[in-house]
């Protein structure tokens, strides 16, 4: 990208440009891999028209970069050199744990020379955007990566924008230290969580071609919902599905993709269900359960099946109804009492060991087995 380009700046981004998020905000940029004497693959040179400064997050092609370069600007664009985000990393004050995505390097480059200088071993260097919440960063502040724990020993902002922290490996603190999700000191503020996302849409849908359909999506916390959760959405093929990050199915082409949900904080608990891309004249049919999330031991309560053909309510239609602990666990907490038609009777079980626990109520559309929706009830002790 020479600085010939210049005067065709607008043109350039509007043929080749390619769409990307800066600090969140949707625009268009020119990516390219780096080359010059530092050869990595996850280094970009990227240029945009609108500003673009030292420590910019930028999200393209679903990973995550962070502008580590001074910004080189010119009169219609801005360039400069992006790294990829390898690790997000959770640090925690008191309780109030906050993720951040982060450049974890194990070795570092000379600025003068561009030889490699080696960091000791154990120790690696950790680059972060400088913002109002890296701030707040101290000096034997501990982390996990990669289930290895590190304490902070140096900081440095010297380049404005970007806050590097020098680290050294830790030991593992048994007592306090969520390893399984690399969260330190965690259990020494608040109690075990268990999380779980849900797609009440089943585990197939249909879109028609050229058209939006919202995903219907929950997540709960040890049996409760969470209000307004942080939810990551990715398809497995955006030429044929795609989906923004509000949960907005698109169908691009007929065919088919996977798109998976995901808990940003907590990456490992996610849902997927299977978008396929029809014509008009298709029928595509949903089902939405409605009734009492929330079941107290030995009380029952009726649930029913709507269907829905292009969003419009049929009645020609129905279901068969199962019931499963969301844990898969046996025996199942609760049971089905009755069914009529397309309404269903729930009964918790009379069990203490129920309490807190998530009944899955399943509807299976008997014209066709594959389209199912699930709802989540929440077991709760009756005093």
């Amino acid at each position: 990208m020479t600085r010939s380009l210049e005067p065709m700046m607008g043109f350039f981004l509007r043929e080749k440009g390619e769409l990307v998020h800066i600090n969140g905000v949707r625009q268009l940029a020119l990516i390219r891999d780096a080359a010059n004497n530092i050869q990595n693959t996850d280094e970009k040179i990227i240029r945009a028209a609108t500003p673009l400064h030292t420590g910019d997050i930028v999200d393209y092609r679903y990973e995550r970069y962070l502008i580590t370069s001074q910004v080189d600007r010119n009169e219609q664009s801005c360039r400069g050199r992006m790294r990829k985000c390898n690790q997000r990393l959770a640090l925690n004050w008191n309780g109030q744990v906050k993720w951040f995505d982060a450049v974890v390097k194990a070795r570092t480059f000379s600025t003068e020379t561009g030889k490699v200088i080696s960091i000791p071993e154990g120790n690696i260097l950790v680059s972060l955007q400088d913002n109002a919440n890296t701030k707040g960063i101290t000096l034997n502040q501990r982390f996990y990566i990669t289930h290895q724990p590190f304490k902070i020993v140096g900081m440095d902002r010297i380049l404005n924008g970007i806050v590097q922290l020098s680290c050294t490996l830790d030991s593992i603190n048994t007592a306090y230290d969520d390893v399984e999700n690399s969260i330190a000191d965690r259990w020494k503020y608040e109690i075990a969580h268990t999380y779980a996302l849900h797609i009440h849409q089943g585990t197939i849908a249909h879109v028609l071609l050229n058209e939006k359909l919202s995903l219907n999506v929950s997540a709960t916390d040890n049996g409760h919902p969470i209000a307004d959760p942080a939810i990551t959405y990715i398809s497995s093929d955006p030429n044929e599905v795609s989906v923004d990050q509000q949960g907005q199915i698109m169908g691009i082409a007929l065919g088919q993709a996977s798109i998976t949900a995901k808990l940003t904080y907590h990456p490992a608990v996610q849902s997927t269900i299977e978008m396929r891309v029809v014509e008009t004249g298709t029928h595509i049919y949903s089902i939405a359960i409605t009734g009492n999330p929330i079941l107290k031991t030995g009380q029952s309560s009726s649930y029913v099946s709507h269907i829905y053909d292009h969003r419009t309510e049929v009645f020609d239609q129905s279901v068969e109804w199962s019931l499963r602990n969301q844990d898969d666990s046996t025996p199942i907490m609760g049971s089905i009492t009755a069914s009529t038609g397309n309404s269903v009777t729930v009964k918790a079980g009379s069990s203490s060991r129920a309490n807190n626990k998530v009944l899955v109520l399943t509807a299976t559309l008997v014209s066709n087995p594959s389209m199912t929706a699930e709802k989540n009830i929440s077991l709760k002790n009756l005093f």
